[in-house]
């Protein structure tokens, strides 16, 4: 009973989270048709200040996919058990609780680095090749 308390408070903490990232974006994004503030005239060049808020709202959008997406495998790995699957993989290979850790923590680290590339690769060369921030 408790830990399946604990297990829907945490589900909940993600869930929290993630819409308290998403409404504050959301918030930020509001502000990224603003117009160059007077103060910025003798500092910023329009078309510069212009390109700047696209590329904000351009990766504004993306980074909402990304944590969509993460938060989608997250949950889907909490809910299908996959955490105590890799913690019975890990026991399988030693019973040095240290051991243990060290595979359980880094074959969920390997996973989440595959998983994570195709859009690291895209942000940098989709997104910053468009804006010319690509020097890879």
């Amino acid at each position: 009973m408790a830990s399946t308390t604990l297990f829907y408070i945490f589900i909940g903490i993600l869930i929290f989270n993630f819409l308290l990232d998403s409404f504050l974006d959301y918030l930020n994004a509001k502000h990224f048709k603003d117009e160059l503030p007077p103060e910025l005239k003798d500092v910023y060049d329009k078309e510069e200040y212009k390109k700047s808020q696209d590329y904000k709202a351009t990766n504004q959008k993306f980074s909402h996919i990304t944590s969509l997406f993460s938060l989608s495998l997250t949950l889907a790995f909490f809910f299908l058990d996959g955490f105590a699957f890799v913690d019975q993989w890990a026991r399988n290979y030693s019973d040095n609780s240290i051991i243990i850790a060290l595979i359980f923590f880094g074959s969920i680290m390997f996973a989440s680095d595959i998983l994570s590339t195709p859009f690291t690769y895209y942000h940098t060369f989709v997104i910053e090749e468009k804006f010319g921030f690509n020097k890879s």
